[in-house]
């Protein structure tokens, strides 16, 4: 798929994170952070919305996907003041779901190694005060 289709899809996409207390809230690309996770973002700058399931947007296995995760998680987790919450992207009336996790502590260096670590395509990147958007990666890096 081109990147100007891609980024049309990723922008399309719902992505639902699971709330501390329960309860999920949903970043949309170009809308504001919801009110739950402005809360839960305190004072760190941002939150990532990243992934390590299927790389450049190709399908691997379940197995795959679950160790790549794993990783990632492993990774976020070693960096202090590093918090995280569980997600999923998906595309609304499709049955796809790709598990997720939403970061907030980090650099944005640090997320930017671990989305190309991940050859991931593209990164959303939730501000307290500014519209959800998408950060690209390698092909995507000019469409979004």
């Amino acid at each position: 798929m081109d990147p100007a289709a891609l980024h049309r899809l990723y922008a399309a996409c719902h992505y639902d994170v699971r709330l501390p207390g329960g309860g999920r809230a949903t970043l949309r690309i170009g809308e504001p952070l919801p009110a739950p996770l402005a809360d839960w973002l305190a004072d760190a700058p941002f939150a990532a919305f990243i992934t390590a399931y299927n790389p450049r947007s190709r399908l691997q296995s379940a197995a795959h996907n679950r160790a790549a995760q794993r990783t990632l998680l492993r990774e976020i987790r070693s960096v202090a003041g590093a918090r995280v919450l569980p997600g999923a992207g998906h595309l609304p009336g499709q049955r796809w779901r790709e598990p997720s996790l939403l970061v907030a502590g980090l650099a944005l260096t640090a997320v930017d190694t671990l989305a190309c670590r991940h050859s991931q395509n593209a990164i959303v990147l939730a501000h307290r005060n500014a519209a959800t958007q998408l950060r690209g990666y390698g092909d995507m890096r000019n469409d979004v």
